[in-house]
């Protein structure tokens, strides 16, 4: 009997995971937009006076994290980069910083995801951004280990 209800349970969540997978539109539809409305407060933060404004408080505080990703932390990842995380759990929206110097952003819900290529301007305050933690960033991390703050 315990058997059989963990069996009607598992599978009950598992259907509402699906039934809420299938109804949001998927990371490659939301991706731009994203992009765009982070990088739009980016800016305003970057520009602003003291790098602050009363909306949206200060770029020192805007995100979750700044880290270092090393190759194969992820199934298919074969390259380490610089993870400026801005939000976590689903959705989940990051700038990732490669070595070779491109910039991507990514945007992650459930189970699938999407990327924007980010240049010019854009791809050079992010990595002004990632400087500020890692003034090294064309050095590989473990030229710097225990470097963090």
């Amino acid at each position: 009997m315990e058997n059989h209800i963990e069996n009607v349970i598992g599978h009950a969540c598992a259907r509402e995971a699906e039934e809420t997978i299938n109804k949001n539109p998927k990371c490659i539809d939301r991706v731009q937009a994203a992009f765009e409305s982070r990088m739009k407060d980016i800016r305003t933060l970057w520009n602003a006076e003291n790098q602050a404004t009363e909306e949206l408080g200060e770029l020192c505080d805007y995100g979750l994290c700044l880290d270092f990703v090393a190759a194969g932390t992820f199934r298919e990842q074969r390259e380490p980069y610089y993870r400026y995380q801005l939000s976590y759990g689903g959705p989940s929206e990051e700038f990732r910083v490669f070595l070779n110097g491109d910039v991507e952003f990514w945007f992650l819900d459930w189970f699938d995801g999407a990327r924007v290529q980010v240049d010019g301007e854009d791809a050079e305050t992010i990595k002004m951004i990632v400087r500020l933690k890692y003034e090294h960033i064309d050095r590989y991390p473990e030229d710097f280990e225990g470097d963090e703050e």
